[in-house]
């Protein structure tokens, strides 16, 4: 079995594990970054794509924005559409001309990877952590590595970035699981084909929501509200095609666009408190679950992971000053409760069909819910302050 020492062990590879690495390099505190995927599999898992004002200016401030991730391609609005109407929102002109940048995930993770790897960090593919064990003097973490090795790694302290079946989480205990799962299903596909329009939009209609998410100039990816019963072959290429054209209002502009890579999205939240025990941290999904309403996910990780990782660097610089890693928790937890409180609005914004509580009907397209939407984003037109207020939670831009 092989035994190997680190300062920090970090469990995943996403986007949380990849920054608090990149910091800690950063800041020449040793580390090992253990992730159960293969390299080249990370870099095929398309999910959010949607970066805010908010986080580009913190991985700036670490010194990964620029340096290592170029964000050059903004978007500035958002569209709101019913079959009978469209309403188009300027969230950038309401912020002083702070976008969103488009920057997917799938990319972000591989180009992080790619220059961790290059700069010589302890990054191990393959390698699957199942036990974590926290002792008075350190952490140990054993599991399988390639090729069905056994490995130990024993550290000072575990961050878990592995998402929401974290072994770091696991080994915590008496943890608070608030946790909803929501009576909605999406089906997301990539279409292959331009985007239909050069920013996002939600669209409400009779038999469910559909969205577009601008991931590139030549690839999108939509989102098709569905029936929980529902498996990949119930939705064929056409099926795909002719629903989309209908919900967004686009008849015959999808005619010629392939569609990949579909998968089903079953929508639930959870958040864990506290996100700290001793020795084990927790950051990104591994601490909390959004909807994609809002595009929040992959932003709370990043900004869990600076925060974590500005409370590792003083906690092992030369001064040992632990402050800021012990209240990594309570700093955290209001933004992250503020986060779901904002997607959890959105949520019922851009679905038709989402009721509060368990009536019959609780999720049927259309009826009092689509009243109800109408309302809001008639609101946010109407409305200067209730508009400024959305475009600053929604772009991730400080009111001040």
């Amino acid at each position: 079995m092989m035994r190997d020492l680190a300062t920090v062990a970090i469990v995943g590879a996403g986007p949380a594990g990849l920054v608090i690495g990149h910091m800690l390099q950063r800041a020449g505190i040793s580390f090992v970054l253990l992730e159960r995927h293969l390299q080249a599999d990370l870099a095929r898992r398309p999910k959010a794509g949607l970066i805010e004002y908010r986080t580009v200016q913190l991985l700036r401030a670490a010194g990964i924005a620029d340096s290592i991730l170029e964000f050059s391609a903004p978007n500035h609005r958002c569209e709101f559409r019913t079959p009978l109407e469209s309403a188009v929102l300027d969230y950038s002109a309401l912020t002083g001309g702070r976008p969103h940048y488009i920057y997917p995930q799938h990319l972000l993770v591989d180009r992080l990877c790619e220059t961790l790897t290059e700069k010589g960090a302890d990054v191990r593919f393959a390698h699957s952590v199942e036990v974590v064990k926290q002792g008075r003097d350190g952490v140990m973490l054993s599991g399988t590595g390639e090729g069905g090795v056994r490995f130990q790694v024993a550290c000072e302290v575990a961050v878990g970035c592995d998402g929401s079946r974290s072994a770091v989480a696991a080994a915590m205990t008496g943890l608070q699981v608030s946790e909803r799962r929501l009576p909605v299903r999406w089906l997301a596909v990539i279409g292959e084909a331009p985007p239909l329009e050069g920013h996002t939009v939600y669209a409400a209609h009779p038999g469910g929501f559909a969205g577009q998410m601008r991931r590139g100039p030549g690839h999108a990816r939509y989102y098709l509200e569905v029936p929980a019963g529902d498996t990949i072959a119930d939705w064929p290429q056409q099926r795909i095609r002719d629903e989309l054209a209908t919900r967004l209002v686009a008849p015959g502009r999808l005619e010629a666009v392939q569609f990949s890579e579909p998968m089903f999205l079953d929508l639930r939240v959870r958040v864990i408190e506290p996100l700290q025990q001793g020795r084990l941290f927790l950051a990104g999904d591994a601490a909390h679950l959004l909807t994609p309403a809002g595009g929040k996910g992959m932003n709370l990780a990043i900004q869990d992971a600076i925060e974590l990782a500005r409370g590792l660097i003083d906690r092992f610089a030369p001064d040992r000053n632990g402050s800021r890693l012990a209240a990594y928790s309570e700093r955290r937890l209001p933004v992250i409760w503020r986060t779901q409180a904002f997607s959890g609005w959105f949520l019922h914004i851009i679905l038709a069909s989402l009721h509060d509580g368990d009536e019959p009907g609780a999720a049927t397209p259309g009826g009092f819910a689509l009243g109800l939407r109408n309302g809001w984003v008639r609101a946010l037109q109407d409305d200067p302050l209730l508009a400024r207020w959305f475009a600053h939670a929604y772009a991730g831009v400080d009111q001040k």
